[in-house]
Formats: C-alpha cells, structure tokens, sequence
C-alpha cells in the first residue's frame, strides 16, 4: 500500500497532465490581465470630428466627421443651441443672427461613458438681426409711452420689461410710468433660447396728476414663516359647502401650504389626502385687522395654471359678520381659473344683494401670448365714490359704476383674502392634466387711500 500511495503523489506533482494544468491557469491569467489592458484602451479609441460651411453670412451647415466607436453625441454650437442625439449622419443648418465670434464643439460618449470633444471657432461678420425700438411719450398724457418693436430678422419672440413689468409679443405696447424720472425699457429678443437685449432711456418729467400716493397698508412679506398674524387670519378647514363653492381642497395652517420667504408669500395646492379631503391649500384674510373704503389696491402675483386650479385675490366688506354674503358686498381684485383656454386670463367682479338674491357684474382680460403662470404680474383696483376700476399691469379692462342707490353695498369699508382654491363650481375638478403642486405667489399688497 505504501508503494503505491508514492507512485499516486509523484504522478500527481510531475506528471505531463498537473504541468500542463499549472502552465494553462498562468498562461490564462495573464491573457486576462494583458486582454483587460488592451480592452481598457480600446474605451478610447475614438475621435471627435466635425465639418461647417457657410451657406450665407448668418447660416453654417454643420457635418459630423467623428472616427471609432462611440454612442452618443452632444452637439453645442455657441450660440445657445444645443441638441443631444444617436444619429451620427444627421445635418445641422443654425442661424447666428448678430457677428462675433463663437465656439461651437462636438462632444462623444462610448458605450463605456468615455468623453471626447472637438471645439471649433466660427467667425460671423454680418449682423442678420437688428433690434431696435420706438418710445413715443403721449403728448396728452405724458404718463404714458408707446412702444412699438421695429427689430429687424428672425426670431422666436420678445418681451417687453420695464418697471418690474413683463409684457410679451405685444409688437405695439403702451407703457405706463407714474412717476417723474429716467427709466430704462428693455426689449429683449429671443432666438433659440438666447435673449439679445436693446435698451432705451425715458425720461418722464412728472407725476401723475391722478396717481394715488397715500400709502397707508402695506405688506412686502420681508421675514420668514407663516403669514404674521398682526396682519393675517389663516382660515382654515372645509367651510360651508366647500366655502360656499363645493370647493375640493381642505384650507390648513401648514407651512406647506402657506409659507413666506425671500420676500414673497407662496400658497400651495397639494394633492394628499387630509382630514376627509383629496387636496390641500391656504387661505388667509384681514378681516378685524385692516379694513379700508376707497383708495387703490394693488399686488404683484404670480398665478397657478391648470384645470380645476382657482386663484384669488379678493376683498368681502368688513360688515360680513353681520349681515352676510352677498349683502356685505364683494369686490374680486383678480381672479384665475384655470385650464387649457384659461390660464391666460384674469377676471375681475363685482357681487351684490339684489332683494336676497346675487348680483354680479365683471370683465376679463386675456394675455396676448403665455399664461399668467409664466411672470408676475401687478393686479389692481382703484375704488372711488362713483366707480371701481380693475387693471393688470396698468392696463384697464373692467369698470363698474357704483352710484346707484341698490350698490350701497360699495361704500362700506372691505377687508382683504387671498386663497387658492382646487375645484369648484366655477373652475370644475381637476382632472388628468393637472399638475400637482401649484403655487401662487405674492410679492407685495399695498393700499394708498384716495384724498378726501
């Protein structure tokens, strides 16, 4: 037995066969680690590579060129045109509107994530689009100017911006400065998502005679949290009959729906189950704090957007208590109610008691172009002894005559609401297309009191 247990071991150590098996697993390691190297570098065996060619001063063709293996390519030509694709033989002809000089390059990704990128400098010498316009004061009422756009070329859009005002694609604009003193207005003109500015200087050589300048309650929301309650009541819970509108949201005193900061008020709509409700928002007044008769009242808003979204910002007189709605009276500053055709306009309204039953009267006012979702836009009432007039951003759509004995209602004193609702009897539910949440945000409330 002993005989043969040496024989099994010298067979097993230096035999042909444990040799070969040995030789094999070092000849196999190293092919890993040598193939692993060359596999390592066969990542980067690509190269980025692109041709251009004019096809007029303002025009450059553009050709991929690139070598090697790679997935993916990011095309960045400068001048704020940029496109991501897989398609290694697609064209591009872009437009450069104005001279100078910019770098346009050609970024490739492999299979691996590996970069490389190709830069290439093209030189513009002609100028395609000239952006220019006119501002003509109203020689009757030297508080107004007449823009109009005389910009020459091609492009996507414009907007207007003055005074903290936005106005888009309006090509003849009335501009409303209500102060003496130089303003700048800038037009600023968009193509492929690069804004190419113009400024002109104003000069307006006195105030508006009819301006309203006894400030007498202002909110600029300059501190952090809840709305203050030395100002604000925050109403919360379901209301009566969804707050007398079969209303879907339950109003809450959370800062996720009411939240003030950087300087602006923002209330949320969410869509979260609570206290029986599908939605969630805020609401909050001035009622028992501040009240006013007469005057002009203004807030710079940015509204929601969206089928079933409500956006309101409202006054009810402050004899509500008492005597009720619609008999205290309800003057609607501007409201939105959104959906697909509706985004872009506000509306303005006024309620009443007629013998138990609601009256009401109101105008609306509609954006050329966007919704009112994209920038702030300044809301206001001016309310005198004969009449109430509603306004965005200066411009006049609505105006009620209140002298009539049975609009006794409007010579009270109002307080002031601001709420977004989801749902309704106006706005309907919120359906498919409705995106959650929605903001509307509020830069500042002021009430100037007209002179006795």
């Amino acid at each position: 037995m002993k005989p043969n247990r040496n024989i099994n071991h010298k067979t097993s150590d230096n035999s042909p066969t444990g040799l070969s098996v040995f030789s094999a697993g070092i000849i196999l390691g190293l092919f890993l680690i040598f193939s692993g190297c060359d596999k390592k570098d066969d990542h980067m065996d690509f190269t980025p590579n692109f041709n251009y060619s004019f096809v007029d001063d303002n025009h450059v063709q553009f050709t991929n060129e690139s070598n090697g293996e790679y997935y993916s390519m990011i095309w960045n030509f400068g001048n704020g045109v940029i496109d991501s694709t897989i398609e290694k033989r697609k064209t591009y002809i872009v437009y450069y509107p104005q001279s100078g000089n910019f770098t346009a390059s050609l970024r490739l990704t492999n299979y691996y994530g590996d970069n490389k990128t190709e830069s290439r400098s093209i030189n513009i010498t002609t100028t395609d689009l000239v952006i220019s316009f006119s501002a003509v004061i109203d020689q009757d009422h030297p508080n107004y100017v007449h823009l109009t756009n005389t910009s020459q070329g091609t492009y996507d859009s414009f907007k207007w911006i003055y005074r903290s005002m936005v106005v888009e694609n309006e090509t003849e604009h009335t501009a409303y400065f209500p102060y003496a003193g130089d303003y700048e207005v800038e037009l600023s003109v968009n193509v492929n998502n690069t804004d190419y500015l113009h400024l002109e200087s104003v000069v307006i050589e006195q105030d508006d005679p009819n301006i309203v300048t006894n400030l007498i309650w202002s909110e600029e929301f300059e501190y952090t949290g809840l709305p203050e309650s030395s100002k604000w009541t925050i109403e919360t819970g379901t209301g009566v009959n969804g707050w007398g509108n079969q209303e879907l949201q339950y109003y809450t005193s959370s800062q996720n729906n009411l939240m003030v900061d950087d300087g602006i008020l923002t209330i949320t709509a969410l869509e979260e189950s609570f206290q029986g409700m599908d939605y969630t928002s805020g609401r909050i007044k001035t009622e028992n704090k501040f009240d006013f008769q007469y005057g002009r009242i203004e807030a710079r808003i940015k509204m929601p957007y969206g089928q079933g979204m409500w956006a309101a910002f409202w006054m009810l007189g402050a004899n509500n208590s008492t005597v009720g709605w619609p008999e205290c009276g309800e003057i609607d500053i501007a409201e939105m109610v959104g959906g697909t055709n509706n985004d872009n306009t506000c509306h303005s309204t006024l309620h009443w008691d007629n013998a138990g039953e609601n009256a009401q009267y109101g105008q609306s006012y509609s954006l050329n172009s966007g919704i009112l979702a994209d920038n702030f836009h300044v809301y206001a009432v001016e309310w005198n002894e004969q009449k109430i007039t509603a306004y965005i951003d200066d411009i006049q759509y609505f105006e009620a005559d209140i002298t009539p004995g049975d609009l006794s209602e409007f010579h009270n004193n109002f307080f002031i609401i601001l709420n977004l609702a989801v749902g309704g009897t106006w706005p309907g539910n919120p359906d498919a297309s409705t995106v959650f949440p929605q903001s509307m945000q509020v830069d500042y409330i002021r009430v100037y009191q007209l002179e006795k």
